[in-house]
């Protein structure tokens, strides 16, 4: 709300400046043919009304100058306010969504430890109690794991250990383990077919983006869930579709599905906890390795297919791969002598 009432003041402040502006400029123009009028009027002092004419002239085209020069710097500070507004915002509910996940988890961690300090409880019960509070912990360790990793890869301090796979062995084992992880059927999580190019690709970094995809369609979709991935390639490039049959978004929301903090909120979306950086955090990945992703619904209701591209090795973007390659390797090297000066 604050930050709505600023927002409004300057936009407020801003058409004010530029009717003041435009005001004056009126007043200018105005004054300068008055005073040439005047000096038409005067007889027998030609040489001073080219002087005069001359001189206003000159104050008239540099009053225009000012003018949009001005204008252009107050719209550029205005353009940069309401950007920093907007992330500022966004930076709130980022800090309200981290707020909230982190406490649910430790409340019903305090809760539990509670439980059994002050009452005997059966060791089935203890039992349970336990895995649910490693449960707890481990989706806290997620979600400062994934705050820290995002902030490594836009420090430029993130680098993935790359290798050179088969797309389709890779994906297929990437979907496998999403199966598992989400308990989903061959049905609920289809793959169809195929792109027989080799990838570079981080393993467990895809697997990340694959997590991240498949988690946004079961969060927002109503209906048992039906994810169908498609492969295929061009002749630079290998495309992987991502398809549900959820609630779709809204074309003026699709612009804005990667931005940092950016969460969709309006009456079609379920009330859904995050942090907003999901699908942040896949476009840094799959940008990393020299890929792209867009996003496109045909509205609510009508599903969503997320689109990656990535390169076909040897065939785009080598010089990039081959350094992404040679550091692995160097990385790879360095670890390796480590463990062998440790157990020497």
């Amino acid at each position: 709300m604050r930050n709505r009432r600023l927002l409004s003041y300057s936009i407020v402040l801003f058409v004010l400046a530029q009717l003041t502006w435009f005001l004056l400029l009126g007043l200018f123009v105005y004054r300068f043919f008055i005073s040439r009028n005047m000096a038409n009027q005067i007889e027998g002092q030609f040489s001073i009304q080219v002087d005069s004419t001359a001189t206003s002239l000159v104050l008239l085209v540099g009053g225009c100058m000012l003018y949009v020069a001005v204008s252009v710097a107050l719209a550029i500070i205005f353009k940069n306010l309401s950007s920093q507004l907007r992330l500022t915002g966004m930076y709130d509910t980022f800090i309200a969504n981290v707020t909230h996940e982190l406490k649910s988890p430790l409340a019903s961690i305090h809760l539990y430890l509670e439980t059994l300090k002050m009452r005997e409880v059966s060791k089935s019960r203890r039992d349970e109690f336990i895995n649910t509070m490693l449960q707890d912990a481990h989706r806290l360790n997620t979600l400062i794991n994934s705050i820290l990793k995002i902030t490594a890869l836009e420090q430029k301090k993130e680098i993935f250990e790359v290798r050179i796979h088969e797309t389709d062995e890779i994906i297929r084992s990437l979907i496998d383990e999403a199966r598992r992880q989400f308990k989903l059927s061959e049905h609920a999580l289809k793959l169809s077919g195929s792109a027989p190019h080799k990838c570079v690709i981080d393993q467990n970094a895809f697997y990340i983006v694959f997590k991240n995809l498949i988690d946004n369609a079961l969060k927002y979709t109503i209906d048992p869930p039906d994810i169908t991935i498609r492969l295929g390639s061009t002749t630079k490039k290998i495309i992987i579709e991502f398809t549900d049959r959820g609630i779709g978004i809204e074309s003026k929301d699709q612009k804005r599905m990667f931005r940092k903090f950016h969460r969709i909120t309006n009456e079609h979306v379920p009330n859904v906890k995050g942090t907003g950086l999901g699908l942040y955090w896949v476009r840094e990945i799959i940008r990393y390795h020299a890929g792209s992703i867009r996003v496109h619904s045909d509205g609510i209701g009508k599903g969503t297919t997320f689109t990656i591209e990535l390169p076909i090795y040897q065939v785009s973007k080598t010089r990039y791969l081959n350094s992404l390659l040679k550091w692995t390797n160097r990385k790879r090297r360095q670890q390796e002598k480590i463990y062998d000066n440790a157990t020497a």
